[in-house]
């Protein structure tokens, strides 16, 4: 088990930056992983909310830092099938492409990362084998895997995005590099 698991969400936009962070930790080496938590679980756009609105504003400057940019999406989509795409990269390798590539998508552009649609062209710039993902997003079975692991976090604790699980303890995941790599670190 890694020394630090970040839940995230793609409509979150604290999500974007602690994963960008998290990223960071990961490509020096240290011990961490990124698990996909879909926070909402409905299957419909919902309108972006007064509190994703405040993040924005919030954390505008953090997003900066971290080279993203955060623009005020359309709609807050659906993010399972973004879900399953991501547990295929991650069987591939290629995890941090594919997140690296929806993050930047979903918050620069407004991508609709609920459509299968843009979700393959997405796949396609990360480097992933879209064969592969077109077979996972058509496949109700795995679609459900990967949701009855969401609510076994759930029923762990998780309760939010971006949440951190580090030695056996559940932490708000937007902490500052410093902590993140103290948390990396811990057994």
């Amino acid at each position: 088990m890694a020394g630090l698991i970040l839940f995230h969400d793609y409509t979150s936009p604290a999500s974007a930056v602690a994963v960008a962070r998290v990223q960071r930790l990961a490509d020096e080496g240290l011990a961490v992983s990124f698990e996909g938590f879909e926070a909402v679980g409905v299957d419909a756009t919902l309108p972006v909310t007064v509190e994703v609105l405040a993040a924005l504003d919030e954390l505008g400057d953090a997003a900066a830092a971290e080279g993203l940019v955060l623009r005020r999406p359309p709609g807050l989509p659906p993010t399972a099938l973004a879900h399953v795409t991501g547990a295929i990269a991650e069987e591939a390798g290629l995890g941090a492409s594919w997140r690296d590539a929806c993050y930047r998508a979903f918050w620069s552009r407004g991508a609709a990362i609920g459509d299968r649609d843009v979700l393959l062209e997405l796949a396609a710039e990360a480097g992933l084998d879209t064969a592969a993902v077109a077979t996972a997003l058509g496949d109700r079975l795995f679609v459900a895997s990967v949701r009855r692991r969401v609510g076994g976090h759930r029923r762990n604790g998780v309760g939010g995005v971006p949440t951190i699980l580090a030695s056996r303890t559940l932490v708000p995941g937007l902490l500052p590099s410093d902590e993140l790599r103290t948390l990396a670190a811990l057994p």
